[in-house]
């Protein structure tokens, strides 16, 4: 069988590698499995991996049309209880009750015919009322009995299934769609409360009764050995491994142990390399929730995180502790070689590689002493050996060499200025952010609080402040 033939129409030459993830992370061999739950992908199956262009449009309108299917049957499942629930209330507010009347079902015989010895006592206008009553009822009823919830399709129970994506072993096929929804970007199930949003119903289901029924539910489950209160069972087992130390989560590829199996998926990821959460300013992709939230972080000029001594102020806590470390910890780490002592031991170790280490030394030339004595001679003599493979220019300077390929070669288009008009292209973020203030913006950002003037650049400023007032930036 030829590698490169469709494998959903078998007729033309295909392109497309099934297994190959798109930009909303969801590879193709996912799409199909869940559109037609009766057939199996798996990488290795020596079946054609490739399908045309045709089939892959058809396909991608076939997943669009599931999903939006799902999301407007789930709406008209949510509405289908509040109009029921008006109906009802409308009833019980009326005058004029409705008579419930019992619906008899007679025994017909072969002819479908039966006599009803007082249909001719009764009223034509009474016969209408009655009926009219009797279907209003049943429409009720058919209505009440309906559940909110969608229909399940029920497979064929063939053993085991493993996901093509992530590879993770579900018990059986309607489990392996429910976890295929895990890898798309899809979240069809809203909440009518608030503004999250989930993949399946179990998790909109767990939101509603964690945030959205505290008034209803109680916190009936008490931890025996700190009291505090918990809405079901399951929670309380789970707090007790706090308390116990009980990790019954452990990881395969490594010794790391954890009490949830959530915690557990997330490890995992760590060693799988998947990234399902990409961040919408930037073409960085992070393996939880959290983390990208954190990074969120670098795009905001907010700092909230202010230290209580002095006026300056961070983006991120982590940055205040270390700050807050200089006012108030001793310096504890000495070097061995000289007796300079520093606060944190990152710095000693600096400081040894770049004054005591094998390759320093003292330069008889510009009477300073250089981390590489070796390197630093090149400034001297004019010798630049370090080559770009991709153009003419040398460095004397291992990073000098590696900022050229990244911002001349490789990384030039990176970061793209969103102003209208505007086409320029940058390879870093602070190069994207000089040109918009300079070029694009209103104020200069950084202004000098001993004279008038103001700069683009923070290490401007700094350098002015050094160079001019004598002063360092704070």
């Amino acid at each position: 069988m030829e590698t490169k033939l469709c494998r959903l129409c078998c007729k033309n030459e295909a392109t497309s590698y099934i297994f190959h993830k798109e930009p909303d992370g969801t590879e193709l061999s996912a799409k199909i499995m869940y559109c037609c739950a009766n057939i199996d992908i798996k990488d290795g199956d020596g079946l054609p991996a490739f399908v045309c262009d045709s089939c892959e449009q058809e396909l991608d309108t076939c997943y669009r049309f599931v999903l939006k299917c799902e999301a407007s049957d789930k709406q008209l499942r949510s509405q289908s209880l509040s109009i029921i629930s008006q109906v009802i209330a409308n009833l019980d507010g009326s005058t004029s009750p409705v008579e419930v009347k019992a619906e008899i079902k007679y025994q017909s015989d072969d002819d479908n015919h039966y006599e009803d010895p007082h249909s001719d006592d009764i009223p034509l206008d009474q016969l209408r009322h009655d009926t009219a009553s009797i279907k209003y009822e049943n429409v009720i009823a058919s209505n009440t009995k309906r559940k909110p919830h969608k229909t399940r399709i029920k497979y064929k129970n063939s053993g085991p299934k493993k996901c093509t994506v992530c590879g993770r072993q579900c018990t059986n096929q309607s489990t392996l769609v429910i976890h295929m929804r895990s890898h798309t970007n899809e979240y069809s199930y809203p909440c009518s409360l608030c503004d999250k949003k989930y993949k399946d119903g179990g998790n909109l289901k767990r939101h509603m009764d964690r945030h959205h029924s505290e008034h209803t539910r109680m916190r009936n489950f008490i931890c025996e050995s700190c009291g505090k209160g918990f809405f079901s069972k399951s929670d309380v087992t789970i707090h007790m491994r706090t308390h116990t130390g009980e990790t019954p989560y452990s990881c395969t590829e490594c010794a790391a142990r954890f009490t949830q199996l959530g915690a557990l998926i997330r490890h995992k990821k760590r060693h799988t390399g998947e990234k399902d959460h990409m961040c919408s300013i930037c073409p960085k992709r992070f393996c939880t929730k959290e983390e990208l939230k954190m990074h969120h972080v670098v795009h905001s000029t907010e700092k909230k995180y202010s230290c209580p001594l002095c006026d300056t102020s961070f983006k991120h806590q982590s940055n205040l502790t270390k700050h807050i470390r200089l006012h108030t910890e001793s310096r504890n780490f000495i070097c061995n070689y000289c007796g300079r002592n520093f606060k944190f031991k990152g710095n000693l170790k600096l400081h040894i590689e770049r004054q005591h280490s094998e390759k320093s030394g003292f330069c008889d030339l510009c009477s300073r002493h250089a981390p590489n004595l070796e390197t630093h001679m090149w400034r001297h003599t004019g010798e630049r050996p370090l080559k770009c493979e991709m153009c003419t220019s040398s460095f004397f300077e291992l990073k000098a060499l590696a900022r050229h390929v990244n911002f001349k070669h490789t990384k030039t288009d990176r970061y793209k200025c969103d102003v209208e008009g505007c086409s320029m292209m940058f390879p870093s973020r602070p190069m994207l952010d000089f040109h918009i203030a300079k070029l694009h913006g209103t104020h200069i950002p950084f202004p000098c609080d001993r004279c008038t003037r103001a700069f683009y650049r923070k290490n401007d400023l700094a350098r002015h402040k050094i160079g001019t007032h004598k002063e360092r930036l704070v």
